[in-house]
């Protein structure tokens, strides 16, 4: 009994964040509905098989979204790509070092909060590393707010500025949505779905049962994209990705209690580090990236930008920006971390 009341409280809190567009709404709805519950009450139960279950899911989903044109698409973007991904990954690894050496938080949970990855990913991924998931899951939902919520202004100011200046590069962007997939009937539906889901659950297994660390995700997803590379036809409904993120929410919500609520107030240089440090890096790296490549003001930046996929890519095709190129970097920092974040904190974190 309590782990469906814990899964409708889920489901609650996820609907409820969903109708307000928060940031990945399912789940941190979910994990927020669940954390108060179980603070209230303590009651709050959700079985620990959960665990890999939402990471075969979630590494399906995003191998599901990786096609053959975004592997072409990488030739010509090879080197801003590798430039892109090793220095975000020195940044974060800063940033990750200065908050475990000026906080109480333990060098695992300190790498995973400041991973640009998604909320869900990292969460997920960390809790599999015996991190602190709600503290991972709190300042990555604050990297993604602050992302949302200032970077788009912030770039717009800059892109307004080299205007004026005449020094932005033209954009080749064509206006394509990258996100936009046609309506499919439910069986064909229903028949992509279970084939793609299948792949994803049998290369998951073998991930982790190889215990290749974080391998029940990124061997589903390396899967599941080889699959649609060479098919086309790997599809995961955008319903069934938020029922695994509520899920999710509720597996890292089921673990907070009021001892954890009351040492949030040590994370307050952690949240500063954060928002400034993604603020600089998302500049330092953009700025660069413009120099060296043809890519405009806007694209450069977008594809710098520590947020989502799909939110970067529509973002960035609001205010001009060439979004196939954003997609395709965004992609490469999205992979790069789910595939070798957690080999790196694995190996980092035995000499602490």
């Amino acid at each position: 009994m309590p782990f469906f009341i814990t899964i409708l409280v889920g489901f609650i809190g996820s609907h409820i964040a969903l109708k307000l567009k928060f940031p990945a709404g399912a789940m941190t709805g979910s994990l927020f509905a669940v954390a108060i519950f179980n603070i209230i009450t303590g009651d709050a139960y959700i079985p620990q098989n959960i665990k890999i279950i939402t990471q075969i899911s979630t590494g399906t989903f995003i191998g599901a979204k990786i096609t053959s044109a975004d592997i072409k698409g990488l030739k010509d973007i090879f080197f801003p790509a590798i430039f892109l991904v090793i220095s975000m990954a020195i940044f974060n690894f800063i940033m990750g070092f200065f908050i475990y050496y000026t906080t109480n938080i333990d060098i695992v949970t300190a790498l995973f909060a400041t991973a640009p990855g998604g909320i869900t990913d990292m969460s997920i991924l960390s809790y599999d590393f015996g991190a602190d998931s709600s503290k991972v899951a709190i300042l990555q939902l604050i990297r993604v707010i602050s992302v949302l919520g200032f970077f788009p202004f912030f770039i717009k100011f800059l892109v307004k500025k080299f205007d004026k200046a005449g020094q932005n590069k033209p954009s080749s962007y064509n206006g394509i949505n990258v996100n936009t997939k046609k309506k499919l009937p439910f069986s064909i539906m229903l028949k992509k779905s279970l084939i793609t889901v299948f792949i994803g659950v049998i290369t998951g297994l073998l991930g982790f049962f190889l215990k290749i660390p974080a391998g029940a995700m990124s061997i589903a997803m390396t899967g599941t994209a080889l699959y649609n590379i060479f098919s086309n036809n790997a599809y995961m409904p955008l319903k069934l990705r938020q029922f695994i993120q509520t899920f999710a929410g509720a597996l890292i919500g089921a673990k907070m209690t009021m001892a954890d609520v009351i040492s949030l107030k040590s994370i307050a240089i952690p949240v500063l580090v954060v928002i400034i440090g993604f603020s600089l890096m998302n500049f330092i790296l953009g700025m660069f990236i413009y120099k060296i490549t043809d890519f405009s003001v806007q694209t450069s930046l977008f594809s710098a930008a520590p947020g989502g996929i799909s939110d970067m890519s529509i973002i960035a095709g609001e205010l001009g920006a060439d979004t196939p190129k954003v997609a395709v970097m965004q992609f490469c920092r999205l992979v790069s971390v789910i595939a070798f974040y957690p080999i790196l904190i694995k190996i980092i974190s035995t000499f602490f």
